[in-house]
């Protein structure tokens, strides 16, 4: 790659780091509900996810997604009923009265967060429409090693946006009581998103 289609990618990259998304939604509204700890959690489980993703691109079973049309919505479908489930555990969750201590960060975030990223078909697609871009076929590296070398790399810099979300965040968490109103206003609207991403991922065409 020129020093320009490097400058390209890395651009590219810390932008669409920044678009909200589940993901990245996930990370924000637990720090905000359960500290510093509980968002870089749920940023591992998200980046194990989209790992996840990049293996499945790097062996291009990423086709078969395009030309079975079934096993793309059965996957949207269960992506979306499971942000649904997930926003109506947190619904129904009682805030911790002291949301400093281990036991207020909630159990297999790690996993429930990778599940958030892998069952994303659109990530898969991402992926591969982004990183084919970037992809040298005249190169002595075989395509699938470039594509998960350029996919490990952008992993990587999302990386760097979920971190300074969650620093921007942490303060926020820190400085507001586990009860207080606006910690309330943001469990509740951090849920009612996560309902919400879910019916539109399973209403969507």
């Amino acid at each position: 790659m020129t020093f320009n289609q490097v400058l390209a990618f890395v651009v590219t990259c810390l932008g669409f780091g920044f678009i909200p998304g589940p993901a990245l939604l996930q990370t924000v509204s637990l720090t905000l509900q359960h500290g510093r700890r509980a968002g870089v959690l749920s940023a591992l489980g998200i980046h194990l996810g989209a790992f996840i993703q990049i293996c499945i691109v790097a062996v291009g079973a990423v086709t078969v997604l395009k030309t079975s049309p079934w096993l793309y919505h059965a996957l949207r479908i269960t992506g979306g009923a499971y942000l649904i489930w997930l926003g109506i555990q947190r619904l129904r969750a009682r805030p911790d009265t002291d949301a400093g201590t281990a036991a207020s960060i909630p159990k297999n975030l790690i996993v429930s967060s990778a599940f958030i990223e892998a069952l994303n078909p659109k990530s898969a697609l991402f992926y591969m429409a982004f990183l084919l871009q970037f992809v040298d076929p005249s190169s002595s590296l075989d395509v699938g090693w470039q594509l998960f070398l350029l996919g490990a790399g952008a992993n990587l810099l999302f990386s760097i946006a979920d971190l300074l979300c969650i620093t921007l965040a942490h303060p926020l968490h820190r400085n507001a009581p586990s009860g207080g109103r606006m910690m309330k206003i943001g469990r509740y609207l951090s849920c009612s998103l996560f309902i919400a991403l879910g019916m539109l991922a399973i209403i969507e065409r």
